[in-house]
């Protein structure tokens, strides 16, 4: 049958199934450049479900399924497709090899049949061609008219499990693969971060996830440096270099992040297309560092980030994220931690530092803001201001006993932004005082003279 002719229509032919079919195969052929020059790599999962529980017990069981095959073929599972269950063995694997699972659809032949009857439906799953269809037929109704309704009869597409070790001999197989299986002990499970070929985002929780967490990271890094935009906090000291340089790595963050946003608000983009900001991502970072250039390469011979592979999804996603990350803490060199010391009546503020970040790389500041703040600040803080542990505090002021030692710093410390209403203070962490905050976490600052519109924090900043 000739595909690229189409059917000489003309009044009295009698009409056959061939015309029908290779009128379906014409149009298929019609829609070829277009799906050819459109999105790349347009074939894979769409959405997948799949019965864990079955894993374990030795059996591949599909719940629902939405995949566009090689040859442009959409199937549904329910819905356009049936489709059995796989029992499979240990003797499957290849030692500690992982096993990955396809799903194939047996390719349109020329030379036969292409469809099987059965008599019911359940029985169609196990048929051996491309389509299976019942003896009984559907009721369909008219949609456009108040005709009776007629009888037509649907084909199925027949679809199958298989597993890598069968490969060879699926040469008439449109095959896509769905998951991948790994032993655990005794046990089989999916391995969790295994990514198909996917048309969509959707095809895979876990790449969702990543574009996600990318996000999240970008986002969260851009908030740390917030504080170098404000032409109002800064102008007043002065930009050195290194304030410039995180101003601009301020302005790449602030442009991805509203864009992996804008990306991650919707399921039905292809992958390709997201890696492709991915990778914009990662050449725009290098910027800032001296080891990766614009293609995530390192000198010493590292690989950059690998060019989008369909059936490698998963790996090279993790290496995009895995770069980005690094290249992000290359910039980022501002505090690690900022806990906000809430007001608490009789000129108290109190504060919890969480135990982790009682590292011995670690130096912990003060950083006192506010619109009335004055240069005095620098002598009357050290003497009349008492930061302590919050169960010791009481104490500290009833017998006028000092506080941890403050040391005034004139200019911010490195990697903590520059701004005309604050005060930055080094907190000397060599006392008892500073090894039983350490215990507890709780710490307090109390000042009488301090005015009204004080913001007190506690920055720790890895040495």
């Amino acid at each position: 049958m000739n595909d690229k002719a189409g059917i000489y229509w003309q009044q009295g032919m009698f009409l056959q199934p061939q015309h029908f079919q290779q009128s379906d195969l014409h149009q298929q052929f019609q829609r070829k450049p277009a799906l050819e020059s459109g999105q790349p790599h347009f074939w894979g999962v769409g959405e997948l479900a799949m019965a864990t529980a079955a894993i374990a017990n030795q059996r591949i069981e599909l719940q629902s399924a939405q995949v566009l095959f090689p040859d442009r073929t959409y199937v549904e599972y329910p819905g356009n497709a049936v489709i059995a269950g796989r029992a499979f063995t240990t003797e499957h694997f290849e030692g500690d090899k992982p096993l990955t699972v396809y799903l194939g659809l047996r390719r349109l032949h020329a030379t036969e049949s292409n469809v099987s009857t059965v008599g019911e439906l359940a029985e169609a799953a196990l048929a051996p061609t491309r389509f299976a269809t019942t003896h009984a037929s559907d009721e369909v109704p008219d949609l456009y008219s108040n005709a009776a309704p007629a009888q037509v009869r649907s084909l199925m597409f027949v679809l199958r499990i298989f597993l890598e070790s069968e490969l060879e001999a699926l040469q008439d197989y449109e095959l896509v693969p769905i998951a991948r299986l790994v032993r655990d002990g005794a046990l089989v499970r999916l391995v969790e971060d295994y990514v198909p070929p996917c048309y969509v985002l959707s095809g895979s929780q876990w790449l969702q996830q990543q574009v996600r967490d990318i996000r999240d990271e970008l986002a969260g890094r851009a908030r740390q440096l917030q504080a170098y935009k404000s032409p109002g906090g800064t102008r007043g000291a002065g930009l050195d270099a290194a304030d410039v340089v995180l101003l601009l790595a301020l302005r790449t963050m602030n442009r991805f992040s509203p864009l992996l946003q804008h990306l991650s608000e919707v399921e039905n983009l292809h992958p390709w297309a997201v890696y492709g900001v991915l990778r914009q991502l990662v050449g725009e970072l290098s910027s800032f560092s001296e080891r990766f250039n614009m293609f995530g390469e390192a000198e010493d011979g590292t690989a950059g980030v690998p060019a989008y592979d369909h059936r490698q999804i998963g790996r090279c996603f993790a290496r995009a994220h895995a770069l980005i990350t690094h290249m992000l803490n290359e910039i980022t060199v501002g505090a690690e931690f900022i806990v906000q010391l809430q007001p608490e009546g009789d000129h108290r503020y109190n504060g919890e530092l969480p135990k982790r970040l009682f590292g011995e790389h670690n130096r912990f500041y003060l950083l006192l803001r506010s619109d009335a703040i004055s240069a005095a600040v620098a002598q009357a803080v050290p003497n009349n201001a008492r930061l302590g542990p919050t169960a010791e505090m009481p104490k500290l002021l009833s017998l006028a006993l000092p506080g941890l030692e403050l040391i005034h710093l004139p200019v911010a410390p490195q990697g903590l932004p520059r701004r005309a209403d604050s005060h930055y203070f080094r907190i000397e962490q060599i006392s008892r005082q500073w090894e039983a905050i350490t215990r507890d976490g709780l710490v307090s600052l109390s000042w009488l003279d301090a005015p009204g519109d004080l913001r007190a924090e506690i920055a720790v900043v890895r040495r």
